[in-house]
């Protein structure tokens, strides 16, 4: 991973070589944008050129000494990059069952923060999903990102920095990271096999995000072989996994999607009556998200959403 591979973030990342020019690193920062942005990437393109044997004049690192091949696969014992999958793996938990980021992995990162370097230059260290830290954790992280040792840099990687401690917040350098254009995303997509009208379809409503363009293609994938006839709906309920934790987010996407269809329609609407209930519409939907985070059965929520979209006069066939 070099910057180089990093698409649509040329502010960024020319902020990140700019500290690497001018040796003014600073030592903790807050990645922040929406989700599948490039974000996580940055973070693991900047350690690679903080520790490069091989960097080149454009500052990009080599990808090809010891160091970049371990900061890739995530074994460098400098570098750490702590996500769902390495507080499960420390925690000895399931990576399923991950939802927070605990105080117990904040302890074990600030704990290694403290010990001398085995190979690297500058020790990094990248908290994903850090709006998802638990308050304590948050607080034991504090004196670490505003005291580190010499050479150390914290980048807290997040989709929600509104929702993060304003105390963490004011240490830190915060990076902004943009939505990503359609083309950007249809170009992502197509690069990882998937065929042209189905990425164009996905990057339409992505709304500026990798991850969310991933998960709708799966989405239109599962949902191609569906009748579009009255009970469609149903069928997409019952397509749907049984798990909360796998329905959520596909249902989250399914509401994402048909908000933004009402949307479109509501803002090319002229009659005043139809207007108003396309905001109706859309005032659903969004309660439908809110219940979706209470534990309401996704397949339900579907269901109810599509339902309504449908005798709304919102085309499915031109969504999913």
């Amino acid at each position: 991973m070099s910057f180089t591979q990093i698409k649509g973030q040329n502010f960024a990342v020319s902020n990140l070589k700019n500290f690497i020019k001018t040796g003014k690193i600073p030592p903790a920062m807050i990645f922040y944008g929406p989700a599948g942005v490039g974000k996580a990437k940055a973070a693991i393109a900047l350690a690679k050129a903080l520790n490069c044997q091989n960097l080149g004049p454009d500052f990009e690192p080599c990808d090809l000494c010891q160091n970049c091949k371990q900061i890739d696969i995530k074994t460098h014992p400098d570098i750490i990059f702590a996500d769902y999958a390495y507080q499960a793996s420390l925690l000895k938990e399931e990576i399923e069952d991950q939802q927070n980021i605990k105080i117990e992995t904040v302890r074990s990162l600030t704990n290694a923060s403290q010990q001398k370097a085995a190979a690297a230059k500058w020790k990094v260290f990248i908290i994903d999903k850090a709006e998802r830290l638990v308050p304590a954790a948050a607080n034991a992280l504090l004196k670490f990102i505003e005291e580190p040792p010499q050479n150390t840099v914290w980048i807290l990687v997040s989709s929600k920095r509104e929702t993060m401690l304003s105390t963490i917040k004011s240490r830190c350098q915060s990076i902004s990271f943009a939505p990503l254009s359609t083309q950007i995303i249809t170009e992502i997509l197509k690069d990882n096999f998937i065929e042209n009208d189905l990425a164009q379809k996905a990057a339409q409503y992505a709304e500026g995000s990798t991850e969310n363009a991933f998960l709708i293609a799966g989405l239109l994938e599962d949902f191609a072989s569906l009748d579009r006839d009255a009970s469609f709906a149903t069928q997409v309920s019952l397509t749907l996994p049984r798990t909360l934790a796998q329905a959520r987010p596909k249902v989250n996407i399914i509401l994402d999607m048909l908000l933004q269809k009402a949307h479109q329609n509501w803002l090319k609407e002229k009659d005043d009556k139809n207007k108003e209930k396309l905001a109706k519409l859309i005032q659903d939907f969004v309660f439908y998200k809110k219940a979706l985070k209470q534990n309401v059965a996704p397949q339900m929520v579907a269901e109810t959403a599509l339902v309504k979209a449908s005798i709304s006069n919102i085309k499915i066939e031109e969504i999913l």
